[in-house]
């Protein structure tokens, strides 16, 4: 995976359409604030209406769906109304190390198995590093599951914890180098945070810092970050299910 778009909850169709044949490796729909409300009930509706109509297409992005945070109840509702179609992948608004992405997997499990799916049929992306403690926990993520596709470095989250205003900082630059040893280590892709559109160089330096790919906010950014991260560079380990 060298590029995830980010598609917003009330993108219009025709935003969902351009994204859909973008070019994207993998589409990350997202349903909303953490509210159970009409907005969010038809965001999950139209998840669902998107995860069978693009099920089977051999040109198809992989496609997540960000659900509410693991200490959010929502997440319940959330993934029940998913498993109607059965995802492949969700994405973890916020990863707190290998606590979070075990406790995601058993919900998981359970709801494969209640919809006769394989277990391990649902891929896991996260967003990590948001926090300085979710940071020291990136380490832990090495072998925490099988499941897990891909790390996004969640660089906003972390400025705000941390009340930078601008510049990265020298915590922000070691959650920056940890979250790319955590997925090096877990064998899955170290995806760099969005980057403005024009300011390509920041994805240069994304993949001289070991990154093998971006998050994206619009359609044009993909060809800019897939111009950088070459198709074909893997340099990924098989991940242990230790």
């Amino acid at each position: 995976m060298r590029s995830c778009l980010i598609i917003e909850s009330d993108a219009s169709d025709e935003d969902v359409a351009a994204a859909l044949v973008c070019g994207a490796d993998a589409i990350l729909l997202r349903i909303g604030p953490c509210a159970e409300d009409a907005a969010r009930r038809s965001a999950r509706a139209r998840a669902c209406a998107l995860i069978n109509e693009r099920r089977g297409k051999s040109a198809a992005p992989n496609l997540f769906v960000e659900v509410a945070p693991l200490e959010n109840e929502l997440i319940e509702a959330d993934l029940d109304a998913l498993f109607g179609p059965g995802p492949e992948g969700i994405f973890l608004p916020s990863c707190a190390g290998a606590a979070s992405l075990q406790r995601m997997s058993v919900k998981l499990a359970v709801r494969e198995a209640q919809a006769g799916l394989a277990d391990g049929a649902t891929r896991i992306g996260a967003f990590a590093g948001g926090d300085p403690a979710a940071a020291l926990a990136l380490r832990s993520l090495a072998g925490a599951s099988p499941r897990l596709a891909a790390l996004a470095f969640d660089e906003a989250g972390l400025r705000a914890a941390l009340g930078l205003a601008e510049g990265s900082g020298a915590a922000v630059q070691m959650a920056r180098g940890a979250l790319v040893l955590a997925a090096a280590s877990a064998g899955v892709p170290a995806l760099a945070a969005h980057v403005p559109t024009g300011e390509n160089e920041a994805y240069a330096a994304a993949r001289r810092d070991g990154f093998q790919g971006a998050m994206a906010l619009f359609p044009g950014e993909i060809a800019a970050i897939h111009e950088v991260f070459p198709a074909g560079e893997n340099r990924q380990r098989p991940q242990s299910s230790a």
